[in-house]
């Protein structure tokens, strides 16, 4: 993977010389980013040896989760996998999304992963609830098609005790947003038979070589504070949308505090450019872009030489005509000086992913230290998360049906 800068705005002076102000090379180790431990020995392989027993007996395994409890696993299934069927996630308390998956799922042959660090999580104990009913009315309840995942001591924990399934743990330190690398997003990549190995090494390479991730920190507070309060992320390829969902998250969680916060927005190359281009190249300069290609698909189709309508496409591949996209796009920014960063993946892989997940995790942690904020825990989330208990518990609700 190649991170190339030299459109970003400023010299790679400047961010050396602001990284050097934050003591950046002590940053970079697990008591400021528990999340660069990866994982090994008998942790990784009792992750392993869960996900092969449940593939013995089942072909899908729908995983329920909510926000980071899921998000990192289904940005790496569809960049790696394209959304193959052996993984399904419900991440949405939506009733009709519930109705739909368990209708088109066989039961006989799905296995269920209910992660929740807290064990407390609302929408997933929620749903949970409704599929463990369903599973004992269908008469499929059974230990050996649930998981846990979670912290040790919560309430899923006492759940695998008393339904005999098994429970995986995510680290204490590792909040949910940055758990990729742990059980939550491990589990579902080995069931669905992705190359874990590789996954991990992207990240490890990341971590071995990290001014990248604190190049990217540096440029992007650099234009923050110039009042570029918006972040963009459009990678030119359909199946990294819910990588953008996973860094919204990640960039919006950890950085919107104390009346701080550099807003993320998604967009896809090339059906944005039909949407929303016009508003980056001739709209107000608040914005700072991060442009990703993709250098080799799984797949690519030629044109006829002979093309109607526009015969200069004759004999272009899709991919070609993409790549000029994407370089129109590229030139129509530069034209109107806008910060970019451009990362060129070799192809959509497992390694990719690992580089890209620990980059950007390395990333906002500098961000943070940067701005003076605190990158884990997010204290307004939790508002109305009492305020949604206190409803229930009351059995009100909030004046919605009036």
């Amino acid at each position: 993977m190649k991170v190339l800068f030299e459109d970003s705005g400023f010299p790679l002076l400047d961010y050396e010389l602001l990284l050097e102000e934050i003591d950046y090379k002590n940053l970079l180790k697990p008591s400021v980013m528990p999340f660069t431990e990866l994982p090994t020995g008998n942790y990784l392989i009792s992750i392993r040896e869960t996900a092969e027993r449940l593939q013995e007996k089942f072909s899908t395994l729908v995983v329920v989760g909510m926000g980071g409890s899921s998000r990192g696993a289904k940005a790496l299934h569809q960049a790696v996998g394209k959304e193959n069927s052996r993984l399904l996630f419900l991440d949405n308390i939506d009733p009709d999304l519930l109705s739909e998956t368990l209708n088109r799922i066989d039961w006989d042959k799905t296995a269920f992963a209910f992660i929740s660090k807290s064990g407390k999580t609302l929408e997933t104990v929620s749903l949970m609830n409704v599929i463990l009913e369903e599973l004992k009315e269908k008469e499929l309840l059974s230990g050996e098609r649930i998981v846990f995942v979670g912290d040790r001591g919560n309430a899923f924990q006492e759940l695998s005790e008393e339904l005999k399934s098994p429970f995986l743990e995510i680290p204490e330190e590792i909040g949910g947003r940055f758990s990729v690398f742990t059980a939550v997003g491990l589990l579902p990549a080995y069931f669905a038979g992705y190359n874990v190995e590789r996954f991990l090494e992207g990240a490890y390479d990341l971590i071995a070589t990290p001014l990248p991730a604190f190049y990217i920190a540096a440029s992007k507070y650099l234009h923050y504070k110039a009042g570029r309060k918006i972040s963009v992320v459009m990678p030119y390829s359909s199946y990294m949308a819910e990588f953008t969902e996973w860094y919204a998250q990640l960039w919006a969680e950890s950085l919107g505090k104390d009346g701080q916060g550099q807003t993320p927005l998604k967009a896809i190359g090339t059906s944005s450019q039909h949407s929303i281009l016009q508003l980056f190249v001739d709209g107000p300069d608040d914005k700072f872009y991060q442009l990703f290609f993709i250098n080799r698909r799984s797949s690519d189709l030629k044109l006829p030489e002979g093309a109607k309508v526009l015969p200069y496409i004759g004999g272009k591949t899709l991919g070609e005509i993409m790549r000029a996209e994407f370089e129109g796009t590229l030139y129509a920014l530069r034209q109107k000086s806008r910060p970019v960063i451009r990362f060129e993946l070799s192809q959509l892989s497992e390694y990719q992913m690992g580089y890209l997940f620990m980059a950007y995790m390395v990333a906002v942690v500098v961000m943070a230290k940067l701005m003076g904020v605190n990158p884990y825990g997010q204290p307004a989330v939790e508002i109305g998360k009492r305020y949604a208990r206190q409803l229930l518990e009351e059995g009100r609700d909030g004046g919605m049906s009036q």
